[in-house]
C-alpha cells in the first residue's frame, strides 16, 4: 500500500445520520465481525442497567429510611428523596448513553476511514495472544479497533490492546502495530530514551548497544543482525520527536507500541504506514545482509 495514496478525510468528518445507521446495522448483522456485533448487542443494555442500579440502590436505601422513622414527616421527606433517587438513575442512564452515541460515532468513522481505503476492519477484534511484551493472559482482555494491510507481501495489523493491570491501578492501553515477518532477525527490544510507547520486556542475556542515544537491547552476538534491521530510517520514524515508538522483534513478528492511543488520530495513522513501510524495506535490507553472509560456491 502506498502511504500518499491513503484517504484521511473520513478521520475528521463527523458521518452523515444515514451513514451512520448503515454501518450500525452492518455491524450489528455481523459484518464487521462478531465480536463487533456483540458489542453492540450489549451497548444499549448497559446505560438502562447503570441507570437501574443506581436509581434502585438509593431508593432502595430511602425507603428503608422512610420505614425506620415512621413518622409523617419523615415519610413526606423520604418520598422527596426518592423521587430524586429516580431522577438521578435518570440522569445517569442518559449520561451514559450520550457516552455510548459519541463511542458509536467514532466506530463508524473508523470504518469510513477504513472502508474508503480498502482495508479490513474490526471495531472490535478476537483477542489474540501475540508474542509482544503487552500481551499476557489475563481478565478483562480487549483489542479493538483492528486495521489491517498489505505492504511488501507482509500483512499488517493497526489495533488498540487494553487489559487489567493485575497488582497495578488501572489499565493498560495501548496502539500496536504488529506483522509477522518472513525473515528472523535476532530478538532485539527498542526504546527511544525519552516517553514512548511502552518499554519492551527486558531480555535475559542481553545487553545494550554502547555509545546510543537510544536504548537498543540484543544478544551479544547478534548486535550485527540487530542493527542491520533497524535501519536508519526505522530508527528515525521511532525516534520521532513528538511521537516517539517503542518497538521488539520476537519470535519472527515485529511489534512497534505508540504512545499516543487515539483511533481516530490522523498523525498516528500517518506514522503507522510509514512504519510498515521502514519495517518492509528493513525485512529486505536484512535478508540481503544474511545472503551476503553465506559462503560463495
Amino acid at each position: 500500500m502506498n502511504p500518499a495514496m491513503i484517504d484521511y478525510t473520513p478521520l475528521r468528518t463527523t458521518p452523515a445520520t444515514s451513514d451512520q445507521a448503515a454501518v450500525l446495522e452492518a455491524a450489528r448483522r455481523g459484518d464487521l465481525g462478531q465480536e463487533t456485533a456483540r458489542y453492540l448487542a450489549r451497548a444499549g443494555a448497559r446505560s438502562s442497567a447503570l441507570g437501574c442500579l443506581v436509581g434502585g440502590v438509593l431508593a432502595a436505601i430511602t425507603t428503608i429510611a422512610m420505614v425506620a422513622q415512621g413518622d409523617s414527616e419523615s415519610v413526606v421527606v423520604g418520598g422527596v428523596f426518592l423521587a430524586g433517587a429516580v431522577l438521578v438513575g435518570l440522569a445517569v442512564k442518559a449520561l451514559v448513553a450520550a457516552g455510548e452515541r459519541r463511542n458509536r460515532e467514532r466506530l463508524v468513522r473508523l470504518v469510513a476511514f477504513a472502508r474508503a481505503n480498502g482495508l479490513p476492519v474490526e471495531p472490535e477484534a478476537e483477542v489474540r495472544l501475540l508474542p509482544g511484551c503487552i500481551f499476557a493472559s489475563s481478565l478483562n482482555v480487549r483489542t479493538m479497533h483492528r486495521v489491517q494491510w498489505q505492504a511488501g507481501g507482509l500483512s499488517f495489523e493497526a489495533a488498540t490492546h487494553s487489559r487489567w493491570q493485575e497488582g497495578k491501578q488501572g489499565t493498560l492501553l495501548v496502539r500496536f502495530l504488529a506483522v509477522r515477518l518472513d525473515v528472523r532477525p535476532p530478538r532485539l527490544t527498542f526504546h527511544p530514551g525519552r516517553g514512548g510507547g511502552v518499554r519492551p520486556a527486558a531480555i535475559l542475556g542481553t545487553d545494550a548497544f554502547e555509545g546510543e542515544k537510544f536504548d537498543l537491547i540484543a544478544r551479544t552476538h547478534d548486535h550485527a543482525g540487530a542493527r542491520v534491521f533497524l535501519t536508519d530510517e526505522l530508527r528515525t520514524l521511532l525516534t520521532e520527536h513528538d511521537r516517539p515508538v517503542s518497538a521488539e522483534v520476537v519470535d519472527g513478528w515485529f511489534f512497534a507500541y505508540f504512545r499516543h492511543h487515539d483511533e481516530l488520530d490522523e498523525q498516528g495513522w500517518r506514522q503507522a504506514f510509514a512504519v510498515a513501510e521502514a519495517v518492509v524495506r528493513a525485512r529486505d535490507a536484512f535478508l540481503a545482509w544474511q545472503g551476503s553472509r553465506l559462503p560463495s560456491a
